[in-house]
């Protein structure tokens, strides 16, 4: 009663602890961190400091001293700190949906220590300091509805655009190379930091619209949408690119570059009047990159495409390098990230098909022998299971209602760990099921979305027992008869699938891959791998399902 009390920060919320230094009689507390982290701004329910580590022991040690004594005073708050760094729990890049193809994220915007309104279930307060996602998205809601008022004729990707071209670095970007062109500030950042005043009048826009994501999502999702829709858009007069990579986007990102790519854009002037603009591209050490055109003049709201062409030379392999594309003219400096990563070879992450056979091709990085092994196939373990409707739609592996398990003991040397259900061995139609992968209380693999084609997949996994929970979110019914399909793929060759023999691997050349197979039993599903070397490197692989 009556006194300050010094608190340790950890276990329970920051503002619970000053509520029981309240509860008590407390009249004010000091929190400091051990070990160190962020020092918050909180609504406190006392007078609260917080303060680091250092400064809290120093503290306690002073209040444990015969007749200490504290006051806590009003501060003035004083605008002098360097503003703004990426908070520590912000998420960072890269991606790996779209294999790196897609620069996440798109743009920074405020969101530590967020003063503003907010549910009165928090606390019973209109207003509170908030962090994270739900700071920093109403920050960009709110200018992307201010700037489409501003511009009615936009589309909700030309306020994309025009926010991330226009955006600022952030202060940790780390230095060398220069921080805008290291990969490290681009995977935190994306574009900037959102400055609206000067998204506003951005000179131009990286526009896409309806068949633009259709075409996206031909080249993501075979089958999915209608190959001859997907045919029809690479045709004139779309001419649009099925590569995410080519997605118009006011980014640039190259997952796995082998050798030399080439990726298309297009920009629109929203300048209201004739612009013309000139290409530079900073940063991108090791990889010769070649903008064409380098100039474009535009009448005011014209739409022009140009290149840009990436060759490596002396980049790392498999270490993304960074920089900027800017088209500078007149008053406008529209600027939008790059981030590539050479690869030795570029190959798809997994193919599928029949018994009858199945082709792809990889691109080769380098010049020299490019060698082909196989591993499995391996069929399916099958297992006949039911499971309940879960009530409240929430999994959890501590939840036995709406759940199946069962336990998979992995030996070493397992090359692949895969489990899962397939809407043609589901019951009822319509289900939506999800499918996890533990190994003890940790979350190794899950596969979860809004069907139940769901393969979970672990590569080289610890030699360990895994749990696998199949999850009813939506049964359809009560409940649901399905399958449970599971594959322990090891390293050898079992025989079943033939390979090619060498090839001849040229920088940037195509090799065509052709799959076939013998000695399997129809109607069962069989999984293996392709791999690669250039006959002293391992240099991936290839996961190859066969139904």
């Amino acid at each position: 009663a009556g006194k300050i009390v010094v608190c340790k920060r950890g276990v329970i919320a920051r503002v619970d602890k000053s509520k029981a230094v309240l509860e008590a009689g407390g009249v004010g507390m000091v929190m400091y961190n051990d070990p160190d982290s962020s020092l918050n701004a909180d609504f406190h329910y006392v007078p609260t400091v917080h303060v680091n580590r250092a400064d809290g022991l120093a503290i306690k040690a002073y209040a444990a001293t015969t007749g200490a004594t504290a006051t806590i005073n009003q501060s003035t708050i004083v605008y002098n700190a360097a503003a703004p760094f990426t908070a520590s729990f912000s998420s960072r890049g890269p991606v790996n949906g779209a294999g790196g193809d897609l620069l996440k994220p798109d743009v920074m915007a405020p969101g530590q220590d967020i003063l503003a309104a907010v549910s009165p279930s928090i606390a019973g307060r209109n207003f509170d300091l908030l962090s994270g996602t739900s700071m920093s998205s109403p920050h960009v809601a709110g200018l992307a509805a201010l700037l489409m008022d501003l511009h009615p004729s936009w589309s909700p990707m030309a306020v994309k655009s025009a926010l991330m071209t226009t955006g600022t670095d952030v202060l940790d970007g780390g230095t060398p190379p220069a921080a805008e062109n290291n990969p490290v500030l681009i995977f935190r950042q994306g574009a900037g930091h959102v400055a609206p005043n000067s998204a506003a009048d951005p000179g131009l826009v990286y526009n896409s619209g309806f068949n633009d994501w259709l075409a996206f999502l031909c080249g993501q999702v075979p089958g999915l949408v209608n190959p001859a829709s997907c045919t029809a858009l690479q045709g004139a007069p779309f001419n649009l690119s099925t590569n995410a990579s080519d997605a118009n986007l006011a980014s640039i990102a190259i997952g796995d570059m082998a050798g030399l790519q080439t990726v298309k854009r297009r920009v629109t002037n929203v300048s209201g009047g004739p612009l013309t603009v000139n290409a530079s591209v900073t940063g991108m050490a090791g990889i010769t990159t070649v903008v064409t055109p380098s100039s474009l003049t535009l009448a005011a709201g014209e739409t022009k495409s140009f290149t840009v062409s990436f060759t490596r030379t002396t980049a790392a392999l498999g270490t993304y390098t960074g920089g900027q594309l800017r088209w500078t003219g007149g008053d406008y400096v529209v600027r939008s990230p790059i981030v590539v990563r050479p690869v030795a070879l570029a190959a798809p992450a997994e193919v599928s098909g029949t018994a009858a056979g199945i082709s792809y091709n990889v691109i080769t990085g380098y010049a020299g022998t490019l060698n082909f092994g196989a591993r499995g196939l391996v069929p399916a373990t099958t297992q006949a299971a039911n499971v309940a409707q879960d009530p409240d739609q929430n999994f959890s592996p501590t939840v036995t209602e709406g759940t199946f398990k069962v336990d998979i003991v992995v030996p070493a040397g397992t090359a692949l760990l895969r489990a899962g259900t397939d809407e043609s061995a589901v019951a009822n139609p319509g289900t939506d099921l999800d499918v996890y992968i533990y190994r003890g209380t940790t979350l190794v693999a899950l596969a979860a979305d809004g069907d139940s084609n769901e393969l979970a997949t672990l590569a080289n996994p610890t030699a360990a027992t895994y749990t696998v929970y199949v999850h009813g979110f939506d049964t359809a019914g009560a409940s649901t008869d399905f399958t449970l399909f599971s594959w322990l793929l090891g390293t050898a060759d079992a025989g079943n699938m033939i390979v090619p023999g060498p090839a001849t691997a040229t920088v940037g050349g195509t090799v065509p891959v052709n799959l076939s197979f013998s000695g399997l039993t129809a109607g069962t599903w069989y999984l293996g791998q392709v791999t690669y070397n250039d006959g002293v490197n391992p240099l991936g692989t290839t996961i190859v399902s066969v139904r």
